[in-house]
């Protein structure tokens, strides 16, 4: 554990934290990422020691920023915000105050999709308008509505766990699971986001998602690089997903590092999301099973080659429809080829 988990994260004694997310127009004319990459600097400066946790968006020419810590020096952070000349027309869409969900100082992540500028602040201005008629939002729930393009299925759905399942999708080796969130896009002719995700100090990795409505419920399907499991945007969701979809390979120490990643994210998660391994073969799954027990983890096998994603999709989407008791407990049950692993 590092120094910023023993001092704010979920095991330190700091108790609530005030919490704000605001959207500003951007107005930087050269490279977005470039200019986020200033940013980052600056902010790990001066945000880190005062105990300041921020995650930064960037899509269809807006700034989403997510700040978390001590309410004085997060009222100074902001001020200091408010005057800076790469955004304007800065707005308050969240303010609370509870527990850290931000496991770090610093993310940021810059989204490419079809969305104009317009329709972003179409979505903005409803989401302030619903906050300014009373309604209340989770910061992730609200992060969720600034970031899902409304010609999304369920993209006002956002906060209902009823209505929408997430799930992620990791690889042990190769490209598997964004192949498969490539392959959900275009069986359901949906549009497939481009993400990348960056931490204080971490290479910027990628994750792209796909939405779809299928069973009455809308799906989000999101591949993740295994190196961003750890940062703190991605941590910050893990709650949200009702299963993690592992696809592992033929080297058993890839997969071994994949569920190691795995655990360590779901750190401090008090339902973490039940595990599904993918394999070609049974006895590729004992080793992660065995680590899901030690963790008291449900952990389901399917057998089916991972580099084809209409098999993977055909042999894990039975276990997903048992959605509701994986985000709680571990009674869950499979079908057909899927069971679980003892």
């Amino acid at each position: 554990m590092g120094r910023w988990e023993e001092d704010h994260g979920a095991a330190s004694a700091e108790g609530a934290v005030a919490r704000i997310i605001v959207a500003s127009q951007a107005s930087i004319r050269q490279s977005v990422y470039q200019e986020m990459e200033k940013i980052r600097a600056s902010a790990v400066k001066h945000n880190e020691p005062a105990g300041i946790a921020t995650a930064l968006l960037h899509q269809s020419g807006w700034f989403v920023q997510w700040k978390e810590g001590p309410a004085p020096a997060l009222q100074d952070i902001m001020a200091r915000v408010a005057g800076d000349s790469r955004h304007f027309d800065l707005r308050i869409v969240h303010r609370s105050r509870g527990p850290r969900l931000l496991s770090g100082p610093w993310s940021m992540a810059i989204v490419q999709c079809s969305e104009t500028p317009a329709q972003m602040e179409q979505r903005i201005r409803r989401l302030k308008q619903q906050v300014d008629e009373g309604l209340q939002f989770s910061p992730a729930a609200t992060w969720r509505r600034l970031s899902t393009p409304m010609i999304h299925a369920g993209a006002m759905r956002q906060h209902d766990p009823d209505a929408f399942q997430r799930v992620l999708v990791c690889a042990a080796a190769g490209m598997g699971s964004f192949e498969l969130v490539r392959w959900l896009g275009e069986c359901n002719k949906v549009e497939v986001v481009h993400r990348r995700f960056a931490g204080a100090t971490e290479r910027d990795v990628g994750t792209d998602y796909v939405d779809f409505e299928q069973d009455e419920r809308v799906w989000r399907v999101i591949a993740m690089a295994r190196h961003g499991l750890h940062l703190p945007l991605t941590r910050a969701f893990i709650p949200d997903y009702s299963h993690v979809v592992l696809l592992l390979s033929i080297d058993a120490e890839r997969n071994a590092q994949l569920v190691e990643r795995v655990l360590r994210a779901y750190e401090f998660v008090e339902h973490p999301p039940a595990l599904i391994g993918v394999a070609s073969r049974d006895d590729m799954h004992a080793v992660p099973a065995a680590m899901a027990r030690r963790h008291r983890l449900p952990y389901l096998a399917a057998v089916a080659d991972s580099r084809l994603p209409q098999e993977t999709w055909a042999e894990v989407q039975p276990l997903l429809m048992h959605w509701q008791q994986a985000a709680n407990s571990s009674l869950m049950s499979g079908a057909g080829r899927t069971r679980f692993a003892q």
